[in-house]
């Protein structure tokens, strides 16, 4: 134990020493381009590690949000796969995180799936969309491949939600330079009102603040409500939160607003939703037959009697996996698939996106928090999902004897249990609850999709994505020649392809080196994180391989945009 504390001084003074360097000029001095401005430097990074394992040996508002974070992952962690140490494997971690955000801000998260690129890391720092792998990768190392614990992994979560905060404070700041008020003193009610509009069009806009004038702001923001629609609602909720945190009497600076802004962030995935949900209804009333999809035809019927949505072209919508062509002659929209697309992401951060939330996470959340286990038999799955409504769907119900036999069919690929994160169950969850959980992909599929996306989503080839009168006409025409197929049953209407693949995988391991188990106390495994995360900063300071930075073009989303 003495040894245990002489690391746990000596990371703490490691990190104290950061802490006096970085926070003194967080906010002060911006970046000069958009390239600087999507990384962050890895002493930062290494700040904010040291900070949340330390908050986690300690009390108050950052224990208690890391305590939150891991009731969250408790039961999303019980049921993955572990390794041979119990604890969960690379893809595992990335999955759970993934799920932890979209579930507590409807965050996704960029670069969970991926690993990290040899671009990410330069003298300029790390590429903000590949931080949280790269501290991943960092715990990995040092964790002697023994894989994580939930403990862990609250931490690692934690330490990339400090990053993003962060960055709201620092884009704040950028947000007083533009308007040139001090950040040290009070400031106006009318100036506050000023820099919280600057900061959100920045923020849904995907702007950059530090190559902007005052004068390019304020025109940016006076264009805005013709670009976002729900530029109004925007202002109105933002107001919501500066009252809810900001007394009537109470000064306004720099310090008051960075609370603001932080939790916009945090609350901004809430809000936006309800327009999702608003838009995930006005199709449902288009449905076909119960399916969770829109005939093509009557997809585009809104913006051919003059409305401006639902004008994506055939090719783009094939791009997002949101066309069903399994009927080459009626192709459909698959509503779950089309809402939670990335072209309904709005709202631009370094290191996330606010992407319409899918509401399948929640139900596979409450099957994984009642099973406990990565895989379950088909009889114990039926019998839940019977029982689980959704907001489209009643409960109780029985489920469809072609269904049951499905599930079925998966348990008998794999010895008699259905696993809960593979394709086939994610599949046969989209034949129960089509509006709620999307088709899934095979991942081979999703990358070329996402391929074409990008290439809709470039500015040479943004005539590409809106249909044209013609390909709009076409589509009724040929649906109104078709014979209708009222006699099939719905399952049969839905595709079904027997190719399975599992989102979680994991190796067993064996090795010698002692690390967090979940059966030590909370204390000693953060402080054992705490060494580690010592080590890591050691190792940082006296360098990492670095190469010449590569800059990352910003993405701007279509969502409420004409």
């Amino acid at each position: 134990m003495a040894q245990i504390s002489t690391t746990f001084l000596i990371a703490l003074g490691l990190s104290s020493n950061l802490i006096m360097t970085v926070q003194a000029n967080e906010f002060l001095k911006g970046p000069p381009n958009k390239v600087l401005d999507e990384r962050v430097s890895e002493d930062n990074i290494q700040t904010s590690l040291l900070d949340e394992v330390e908050n986690s040996l300690g009390k108050g508002s950052a224990s208690n949000r890391l305590s939150q974070m891991e009731a969250t992952l408790k039961p999303i962690v019980a049921a993955l796969p572990k390794n041979a140490y119990g604890n969960l494997e690379h893809s595992g971690v990335s999955y759970a995180l993934h799920r932890l955000f979209v579930l507590r801000r409807g965050w996704v998260i960029k670069g969970l799936a991926e690993g990290v690129h040899s671009n990410a890391s330069s003298p300029a720092g790390v590429l903000k969309d590949q931080v949280p792998a790269f501290i991943q990768g960092l715990f990995e190392q040092r964790l002697a491949g023994k894989g994580f614990g939930l403990h862990d992994l609250a931490v690692l979560a934690a330490t990339i939600e400090h990053l993003i905060h962060n960055e709201a404070v620092s884009r704040l700041g950028a947000a007083f330079n533009v308007h040139m008020l001090p950040v040290t003193s009070p400031i106006s009610k009318d100036d506050a009102s000023e820099v919280l509009d600057t900061y959100m069009m920045a923020y849904i806009m995907a702007e950059n603040l530090n190559n902007m004038t005052l004068e390019d702001a304020r025109q940016s923001v006076q264009q805005i409500p013709e670009l976002f629609l729900a530029w109004n609602d925007t202002q109105k909720f933002v107001l919501g939160v500066r009252t809810r945190l900001i007394k009537d009497d109470a000064d306004v600076d720099f310090a008051a607003l960075a609370k603001v802004v932080e939790t916009i962030g945090e609350e901004f995935g809430t809000f936006q939703d309800q327009e999702c949900k608003q838009m995930t209804d006005t199709l449902v009333k288009m449905e076909y037959r119960g399916t969770g999809r829109v005939r093509l035809s009557d997809f585009y019927k809104p913006a051919l009697d003059g409305a401006w949505t639902f004008q994506e072209s055939s090719g783009y919508l094939r791009s997002l996996g949101a066309l069903d062509e399994t009927d080459a002659l009626r192709p459909s929209v698959m509503i779950s698939n089309y809402v939670s697309a990335a072209a309904n992401c709005i709202a631009s951060s370094g290191f996330y996106s606010v992407c319409c939330k899918n509401e399948c996470e929640g139900l596979l959340g409450h099957l994984e928090q009642n099973i406990g286990a990565p895989e379950a038999g088909p009889s114990t799955i039926a019998a839940l999902t019977a029982k689980l409504p959704s907001r489209t769907v009643s409960a109780p119900r029985d489920i469809p004897a072609a269904l049951m036999q499905r599930l079925n069919d998966i348990a008998a690929s794999h010895g008699g249990r259905v696993p809960l994160h593979g394709r086939l169950f994610a599949q046969w969850l989209h034949h129960v609850y089509p509006r709620e959980c999307p088709y899934p992909h095979m991942s081979e599929t999703s990358g070329i999709n996402k391929r074409f996306a990008d290439w809709y989503m470039e500015s040479d080839n943004e005539h590409e994505r809106s249909a044209t009168q013609e390909e709009m006409q076409q589509h009724v025409a040929n649906d109104m020649d078709s014979v209708e197929e009222d006699d099939l049953p719905v399952e049969e209407l839905m595709p079904w392809s027997h190719e399975e693949e599992l989102f979680v995988v994991h190796a067993a391991s064996a090795g010698e080196l002692i690390r967090p188990t979940a059966s030590m106390p909370a204390t000693i495994r953060s402080l054992l994180l705490l060494a580690a995360a010592g080590s890591i900063a050691f190792s940082m300071i006296h360098g990492l391989n670095t190469i010449s930075p590569n800059g990352l073009a910003m993405s701007r989303s279509d969502k409420y945009f004409v």
